[in-house]
Formats: structure tokens, sequence, C-alpha cells
């Protein structure tokens, strides 16, 4: 049988705290080796001309809120 991930997820949230935490760490891990290597340099790069996008367009930007349910739409 294969686990959809609302099965995955509810079994993780009933996990205690420190094996979640050791459950979150072990699957970031994994996530992080599949992306690019990026220099710190870059990243303040890229975060700066988002800052600067931001900066001359107030209105382009969406609240945290937006941007979840935005992310939850997608998963559907």
């Amino acid at each position: 049988m294969t686990a959809t991930i609302d099965q995955v997820y509810s079994s993780a949230r009933s996990l205690a705290l420190p094996d979640l935490g050791v459950l979150v760490t072990r699957l970031l891990g994994e996530l992080s080796t599949a992306l690019p290597s990026t220099t710190d340099d870059e990243l303040t790069a890229i975060a700066d001309a988002r800052e600067a996008e931001m900066d001359r367009d107030p209105d382009a930007t969406i609240t945290h809120e937006d941007m979840l349910a935005f992310i939850q739409s997608r998963r559907r």
C-alpha cells in the first residue's frame, strides 16, 4: 500500500516533538542535496532585487496569508 500525503502528514503530526524535529531535519537534508549550490552573495543579490521590486511597486506585493493560500491552491 502506498501512503498518501495526507496520511503521512497526519502520522507525522502525531509524533512527539523531538521525533518530529528529527523527521523535519532529515527531510530538509534530503531536499537540500537536490538544490543548486548558491553562495551567500548570490542569495543577497536575489533578496536585494526582490526588495527593490517591492519598493518600486508596493501594490505588486502580497501578504503572507495570500502567499500561503496560493501555495495551497497549487497543491490541489
